[in-house]
């Protein structure tokens, strides 16, 4: 019986206007939010909220999740700056991450020397499977958290990024051959 109410709650929201469609995941986006029992702020007019998490032990970071493009978007900022000496090195870290990401992107805003971790899928994701947006929001988070910890090694130890990554998939793969 709840297959079936599923399924057609997902024939009767494709059947909507776009822009019920997006008012729909909106609110679940809200609803989600408010379940989890985070920290948050909404802003109606714009179609976003603002949600503080953890991303090391001792640094909590904003994370920004948006609807807008026919997508929902999860964005966060990795550093808020960094020496120009560094720049070249974190194009090259942030293009290794770009190379193996698949829904996101690592943005480097050189004139305000900023990075960021940009997320996003298309919003019909989280309109027809109601826990995609906990998911989403749940993948960002953690792939924050990596690639946080990998533009740290390289801003505090001044590690090259191919070793970084080298590192990163070495742990990876142990932590792989462990689950099994």
């Amino acid at each position: 019986m709840n297959k079936l109410k599923s399924f057609l709650q997902r024939i009767y929201r494709l059947t909507l206007s776009y822009q019920k469609q997006e008012e729909l995941v909106w609110s679940d986006l809200k609803k989600n939010h408010t379940e989890a029992d985070w920290t948050f702020g909404v802003y109606e007019k714009d179609k976003y909220i603002e949600t503080n998490f953890n991303i090391s032990v001792e640094t909590a970071e904003v994370f920004y999740h948006m609807i807008y493009d026919s997508r929902f978007h999860c964005r966060v900022k990795i550093l808020r700056d960094f020496s120009s000496n560094l720049t070249t090195d974190i194009f090259i870290l942030a293009s290794h991450f770009n190379n193996i990401l698949v829904n996101g992107v690592v943005k480097i805003n050189v004139n305000k020397q900023f990075v960021e971790y940009h997320e996003k899928i298309d919003l019909l994701i989280p309109l027809l499977y109601k826990g995609e947006i906990y998911a989403q929001i749940n993948r960002h988070h953690q792939t924050t958290e990596d690639i946080y910890s990998a533009f740290q090694r390289l801003v505090n130890e001044n590690e090259a990024p191919a070793i970084i990554m080298a590192d990163m998939f070495r742990a990876n793969k142990k932590n792989n051959e462990n689950k099994e």
